[in-house]
């Protein structure tokens, strides 16, 4: 009886052990770093991408359920506003719900955000590019940044 109590709890911690090791996968995080440029007209990333084609400064390439940290990096008065997707909006249903964005705006719904930091998820379950715009204000003023994102598609369906 013991050894059958045992196994099942040594079971039971294998699954939850395994649960726990696929929600830290599904939850990291990339980073994107960006600087406000000398005279505050443009967010300039900071960070190499990862992109297949190219890894232009904050291109990002999405495997998996991912989550895109962006941080707002240097001494500035400025502060992250919101991030958008496509040019700005139109964007497709899968995108809209890959990101909890509004399809006409393109603005997406923050897991997280303040000043210096905005935190999005990227559900990721269809291979498509898109591009995104960061909106900072700086003194009043809207200044972007507007890399891309590759989604490979294996996100969660």
């Amino acid at each position: 009886m013991q050894t059958y109590k045992l196994k099942r709890l040594l079971q039971t911690a294998a699954v939850l052990s395994a649960v726990g090791m696929i929600s830290a996968v599904q939850a990291a995080a990339i980073v994107v770093n960006l600087d406000v440029n000398a005279d505050q007209t443009k967010l300039v990333p900071t960070t190499p991408g990862n992109c297949a084609r190219d890894n232009t400064p904050g291109c990002v390439r999405a495997s998996g359920n991912v989550q895109i940290n962006f941080n707002l990096t240097g001494n500035t008065n400025c502060s992250l506003d919101h991030v958008a997707l496509g040019d700005p909006g139109n964007i497709s249903e899968v995108a809209a719900a890959d990101f909890n964005a509004d399809m006409t705006s393109g603005r997406v719904t923050p897991v997280s955000q303040s000043d210096r930091h905005i935190l999005i998820r990227d559900n990721n379950t269809a291979a498509y590019d898109i591009a995104y715009t960061v909106y900072a204000s700086c003194d009043g003023a809207l200044i972007d940044s507007d890399p891309r994102v590759e989604n490979d598609g294996t996100g969660h369906p």
